[in-house]
């Protein structure tokens, strides 16, 4: 039966053998249209995606020195283009499953207050984009951004290509909200800290004396180096002038000219400004407090705010003599700032209503669990596991997560760096913010 079907097959008459032979060849050349169309699709996505992006970048030059727009080591991204091109990197199960990402503010502009208390706080905002793969607002090299950038040169490190800068939490030399607001989202959330401030100045004296090594305070001498400068504070002040990281320096690190340090009317009224600006000012005295706070505006979990005091350095605690006239004037504007935020904290800690001081205490007890888990070094390997609550889902804290609250400030924003510099090398940069 076979061979009579292929020997009919063979003998089919001329008519038919053309028409299959056509339909033969209108099957391959659809099979070529359709496979044509289908690259086409996909060249015109990627470089729509990717199109005009340097993935050549010389990456010591970001890295390691200013890179020059006119070198050609970057190629202009427009930072309105849509960020689905940004890489993300999920931490657990349970941010994915419960759609965490989807309420928790990502965009954070952190003033970091010398000595108060910020070096913890860039390490609880370090952890967190991090994870996430978000992008900072870096200096190419060194710990402090430069704000004003010199014609033609970049001096932060940019952000991907199709995407922007998420957090700014390095130090900047003085907070400027208009040079904020250039390069973070306008639903950034503004927050900052203040500490005590004698106990702060206290504090920046014997860390840019003992351990920083400043030439302009280590020539002060005595037995008591601190009370031979009190004791001189108005002839040393004055001779430091801009250098000083003593005299007023919260209220200079919130931007207030030292020009004006002796207007204590227009400092008042620049105060005003500033609550308009900030979203919320932390207090070093009430640092739980203040995280309580901070993770409820933030929308954070509990396990986003856990930290290790980092920077931190063992010295005696004095206080001052408030018969001390001379000292005052230069403690007298970080005085009126300090006030007022105590006075806000604690108008906001009332407004939370009850609950907040069952998270308070809920905070610090799995806050000293997880000291006293990372202090023992615990050489089972067993994690901390905390159940799901209000603040927060199931999550387990383990050995190596101690090494993450624990990172030193420099060592963290390397890693942090060398990790954006990769993704500007893989997506290429988005150099908008600079021209």
């Amino acid at each position: 039966m076979t061979e009579i079907t292929m020997a009919t097959d063979r003998e089919m008459n001329p008519f038919r053998r053309f028409v299959l032979h056509v339909n033969r060849k209108r099957i391959v050349r659809l099979f070529l249209h359709v496979s044509f169309v289908a690259v086409v699709v996909v060249l015109v996505t990627t470089y729509s995606k990717f199109g005009a992006i340097n993935r050549n970048i010389n990456l010591s030059k970001i890295h390691a020195n200013t890179c020059r727009c006119d070198e050609g080591i970057f190629n202009v991204i427009p930072r309105e283009s849509s960020s689905e091109a940004k890489p993300k990197k999920l931490v657990s199960d349970y941010l994915q499953a419960h759609g965490r990402y989807s309420s928790e503010v990502r965009h954070i502009a952190f003033l970091k207050v010398h000595k108060c208390a910020s070096s913890t706080m860039l390490n609880i905002f370090y952890r967190f984009g991090y994870k996430r793969g978000l992008n900072f607002v870096l200096p190419t090299k060194g710990n402090y951004i430069s704000m004003i950038q010199q014609k033609g040169v970049i001096s932060l490190v940019p952000p991907p290509a199709m995407s922007g800068y998420d957090i700014l939490c390095n130090h900047v030399r003085r907070f400027n909200k208009e040079q904020f607001s250039r390069f973070l989202p306008q639903d950034t959330k503004y927050i900052a800290i203040v500490r005590e401030p004698f106990q702060r100045m206290y504090s920046a004296f014997n860390y840019y004396r003992n351990l920083a090594r400043f030439s302009f305070l280590t020539v002060i001498g005595g037995l008591d180096p601190f009370k031979t400068y009190l004791n001189n504070i108005a002839s040393l002040e004055t001779k430091w002038g801009d250098y000083s990281v003593t005299n007023n320096r919260i209220a200079r690190d919130f931007g207030f000219p030292i020009a004006d340090y002796r207007n204590i009317s227009k400092f008042k009224t620049y105060l005003e400004t500033l609550d308009k600006q900030f979203h919320f000012v932390m207090v070093s005295e009430m640092f739980y407090e203040s995280l309580v706070l901070l993770r409820r505006l933030l929308k954070w979990s509990v396990e986003d705010v856990i930290f290790q005091s980092i920077n931190v350095h063992e010295h005696k605690t004095v206080t001052m003599n408030v018969s001390a006239e001379n000292i005052k004037p230069f403690l007298a504007l970080d005085r009126i700032l300090y006030d007022h935020y105590v006075k806000r904290l604690k108008e906001q800690i009332t407004s939370e209503g009850p609950d907040f001081h069952k998270e308070l205490q809920y905070f610090k007890d799995i806050n000293s669990k997880v000291t006293e888990f990372c202090i023992a070094k615990n050489t089972t390997n067993k994690p901390l596991l905390f159940r799901a609550n209000d603040w927060h889902g199931d999550f387990n804290f383990k050995l190596h997560d101690c090494d993450w609250i624990g990172k030193a400030e420099i060592r963290f924003l390397n890693l942090v760096r060398d990790e954006q510099t990769y993704r500007v090398k893989k997506y290429g940069a988005n150099i908008s913010y600079f021209q």
